[in-house]
């Protein structure tokens, strides 16, 4: 993590890591580097923010940075005609700090009716109570990192309400090139986190589900995952790609992913298991 900032994940750089999308509806969102040992699997902070922005159905406009040093930066005030405006580096953490606030109070109300628990019409986080996963959670965490078959399991009625829930996150996929939309939600210790493919013309710039939902739990201070729901409405087989894999492994190895199919049927993974052995090596770690 910076130590200046938080929400990056730079174990092997000091580049510039964060800056600020704003939308033309005005809203800010916070775009933060996360590194890979695989480098080229790397999310800039600049991709991560405007990834924001479109998984929340909006246009991004302005971006805001202190340094100019941030990787992509000119392809990316390019490609999608952002107004650049660089600001100084106090002025740009107080603007952080702000926005932290922000979400820090949109992650402490409950603004779902509870009545329609599995209507997802945003990717605005979701409390656990919502599926009835704070317990759960809580014996997830007690467990910590031990892979054992100790671990609890899903009712038929939560399964039902997360499978409604992954199709309705499907639908809000930013998915022109392929028409293929995918959707994840990504449990952690502050609630479910949903990510959606989100494509450009420019194939190398989109991010899948997976990743984007890792982002948007990244930003509001997840530190805890504890497994991953994914779908794709028009995928026989729903699993994640090799770039997910490698990233998923980085931070959730022991962790699960529950895949569910077209079929409605579902599949379950310890990450682990799914890249048995995924790229990494001490050396290069900088800090």
């Amino acid at each position: 993590m910076s130590s200046s900032l938080p929400y990056s994940y730079q174990p092997y750089s000091n580049k510039p890591g964060h800056c600020l999308i704003e939308s033309q509806e005005g809203d800010l969102y916070l775009g933060f580097r996360i590194e890979s040992a695989s480098f080229p699997t790397t999310i800039s902070a600049v991709q991560a923010g405007v990834v924001q922005c479109l998984m929340h159905g909006q246009q991004p406009s302005v971006i805001y940075y202190a340094n100019p040093s941030l990787s992509g930066l000119e392809n990316w005030i390019n490609t999608l005609s952002l107004k650049p405006e660089q600001i100084p580096e106090q002025k740009f953490q107080e603007e952080v700090a702000e926005l932290q606030n922000k979400n820090q109070q949109l992650l402490h109300s409950n603004t779902l009716d509870s009545s329609k628990k599995t209507i997802i019409n945003s990717v605005k986080p979701i409390p656990l109570e919502n599926f009835s996963l704070l317990e759960l959670s809580k014996q997830l965490h007690s467990l910590g990192n031990e892979n054992s078959e100790s671990r609890p399991i899903f009712s038929k009625s939560q399964m039902e309400q997360l499978k409604h829930a992954l199709v309705n996150v499907c639908n809000l996929a930013v998915c022109p090139e392929s028409n293929f939309p995918v959707g994840a939600l990504l449990w952690t210790n502050l609630g479910l986190f949903p990510g959606v493919n989100v494509e450009f013309q420019d194939w190398s710039l989109g991010l899948c589900a997976e990743r984007t939902a890792l982002i948007n739990a990244l930003s509001y201070g997840a530190d805890e995952f504890f497994g991953i729901f994914v779908h794709a409405i028009d995928g026989d087989f729903s699993t994640p790609c090799g770039s997910c894999r490698q990233i998923l492994s980085e931070h959730m190895p022991f962790s699960k992913l529950f895949c569910l199919h077209k079929d409605h049927t579902w599949s379950e993974y310890f990450i682990h298991d799914l890249l048995p052995h995924p790229f990494y090596t001490d050396s290069l770690a900088k800090f």
